[in-house]
């Protein structure tokens, strides 16, 4: 073969190789929901972090095996499973070291796959750490706070640079989490670096909701270049009333056939269930519940198969008396033909 063919056919294997990989990447990055992270501009100490969904959309189990970043700078771990069935997904959770690293950062997410084949896929991860504002603690985090009790925290905020820097408002998706912003000091010239500092003081409602909550509070100041700031804010607000077993299974049964459904309800105080919806099946079912306050109350409920055959999945809604939120739990079953 001459010189000339030579070159041809290694052009014609690398080019059948590349377009391989291309194609063996391509899969795995329809699985994403994001193409890139892109954490925007954040305030030195603050907690900076990320999130991207996996999905299996395809017919074949998906295997996951590992994550890693292309700078100290960043961090990534899977919280979620790592073998995904169909349809099943999981996280990557990424994290930005705002106190080592300053300024324009970027580099990459690299996610590794065994299954259905070996590839890789690249995911670009950027951010601005500013020098000037420093959040002290660098999230706030309420912890574990009471159902109907509410909390108070405070988050110091120090800025280094034109003594006139202001906090003209913070903006919060939650409505039941408020913040009022107060100046504590201006300094000119800077005391030890610091020209103005701010007490953020964050108030989370009686009336939140039960169960865990994360939200970055965005703060919005007065600089012209880059006016906004986010702030993590998280917590867990814990439930005054839980059903044990929120998801209930019935034995598959003919039309005519009956079943009692036994739900668990605790409470932090004594209390009584005063009724229970049950969506488009109330005609199937017969309540039966204390009248007593307890702090457990189990009710029983029999369920009478109607004449429709096929799976079915009810969503229900029990009722605690003196409580204006319900309590979620469903019903699935099969009725035979």
């Amino acid at each position: 073969m001459s010189a000339a063919g030579s070159c041809w056919k290694a052009v014609l294997i690398f080019t059948c190789i590349s377009a391989n990989a291309v194609a063996q990447q391509g899969w795995a990055s329809a699985l994403l929901d994001r193409k890139k992270l892109d954490f925007g501009v954040i305030a030195t100490g603050s907690e900076a972090i990320e999130t991207l969904k996996v999905t299996n959309n395809l017919a074949s189990t998906v295997q996951l095996s590992g994550v890693s970043t292309g700078c100290q700078c960043a961090s990534a771990m899977i919280v979620g499973p790592r073998q995904l069935a169909p349809n099943q997904s999981t996280t990557i959770e990424v994290r930005i070291n705002t106190l080592a690293y300053t300024r324009k950062r970027e580099t990459t997410l690299t996610i590794g796959f065994d299954a259905p084949s070996f590839t890789t896929v690249e995911v670009p991860i950027e951010a601005y750490i500013r020098t000037d504002v420093v959040f002290d603690p660098g999230k706030l985090d309420f912890g574990s706070v009471e159902f109907g009790k509410g909390a108070e925290q405070s988050v110091k905020v120090t800025y280094a640079g034109r003594p006139t820097w202001t906090i003209v408002g913070v903006k919060c998706s939650d409505p039941a989490l408020k913040c009022e912003a107060r100046v504590v000091a201006r300094n000119d010239p800077a005391v030890n670096g610091i020209n103005v500092e701010y007490s953020l003081r964050f108030q989370l409602s009686a009336e939140a909701r039960a169960g865990r909550f994360q939200e970055y509070v965005t703060l919005e100041t007065d600089d012209a270049s880059n006016p906004y700031i986010p702030l993590m804010v998280q917590g867990t607000v814990l439930p005054d009333f839980s059903i044990s077993n929120p998801r209930i299974e019935i034995k598959a049964l003919r039309p005519g056939q009956t079943a009692t459904v036994r739900v668990v309800v605790r409470g932090i105080r004594p209390f009584v269930v005063s009724g229970v919806d049950c969506g488009g099946l109330e005609e199937c079912f017969t309540v039966r519940k204390g009248e007593v306050p307890e702090k457990l109350q189990v009710v029983d409920m029999q369920f009478t198969a109607p004449a429709r055959p096929g799976r079915f999945t009810e969503k229900m809604q029990l009722k605690v008396e003196g409580r204006e939120q319900s309590l979620e739990f469903s019903v699935s079953g099969v009725i035979l033909n």
